[in-house]
């Protein structure tokens, strides 16, 4: 009796789970935009991979970097353009992580370990001179997960991703969970938030603005959940009557 009621057990246990489980979300996107907003950029942007970064020395000439030139002077001006792993190289300096920085922060580290070499502390301006496209990074339950870009007024709404993306899928998409990670260059950390973001907030008058970096995951529902693991562990393993196809 027990061995013919176990698939019957199982599957109500997976139901449960995933009902139970199903009600938990984020808060709304008209309530958590003004939070997430105030994190935007303002003013100057950090470095990206792809940019171009010019490099120049204010005063005329610094001294000469022992095994580089046998100048008594050298010049440190430079054009060098980031890579894709974030990192950039330096006239005498290792690779060093660019991206994510602002111009100002890079200004400081150069600065500092050109000091070290020199014995001298240059007068650096650092800038981007060529920017590269700015883009978010849109994946999970979508039609096209991939980078989205960000047009150039930088104005790119939660909404506008995912439709940029071909929408979220109809059947296994978890709209209330969408997740959003975001680079906080001021903090060197990234900040995360968990967002109801269902068509029926769509209309809302308050919505999130993304920026470039910025990352939105959108989750599996239990049911899909619930559906692969019974397709895992159940259906492939014990042979089982119809009642555990697909949950649709």
């Amino acid at each position: 009796m027990l061995r013919f009621l176990q698939p019957f057990l199982l599957a109500g246990l997976l139901a449960g789970l995933a009902a139970g489980c199903s009600f938990a979300h984020g808060p709304r996107l008209a309530k958590i935009a003004p939070e997430i907003n105030a994190t935007l950029r303002t003013g100057e942007d950090t470095i990206q991979p792809g940019d171009l970064i010019q490099v120049k020395v204010i005063a005329d000439q610094v001294p000469g970097i022992a095994g580089i030139t046998d100048d008594k002077s050298f010049q440190l001006n430079q054009d060098v353009r980031a890579q894709a792993d974030g990192r950039a190289s330096f006239i005498g300096l290792d690779d060093l992580p660019a991206s994510g920085l602002l111009p100002a922060q890079l200004d400081e580290i150069l600065t500092e370990r050109y000091t070290t070499l020199l014995s001298k502390e240059p007068v650096l301006s650092v800038a981007v001179a060529e920017q590269a496209p700015r883009t978010v990074t849109v994946f999970g339950e979508v039609q096209l997960p991939g980078l989205v870009i960000v047009p150039p007024d930088q104005h790119l709404t939660l909404i506008d991703a995912l439709g940029r993306a071909g929408g979220p899928t109809t059947d296994t998409a978890w709209l209330s969970n969408t997740l959003l990670m975001r680079w906080d260059a001021d903090a060197g950390v990234h900040r995360t938030w968990k967002i109801d973001a269902r068509r029926r907030h769509w209309v809302d008058e308050e919505t999130v603005f993304l920026q470039s970096r910025d990352i939105v995951f959108v989750p599996n529902t239990n049911i899909d959940h619930a559906n692969i693991l019974v397709d895992k562990f159940i259906r492939r393993m014990i042979p089982v009557p119809n009642i555990f196809a697909p949950v649709n």
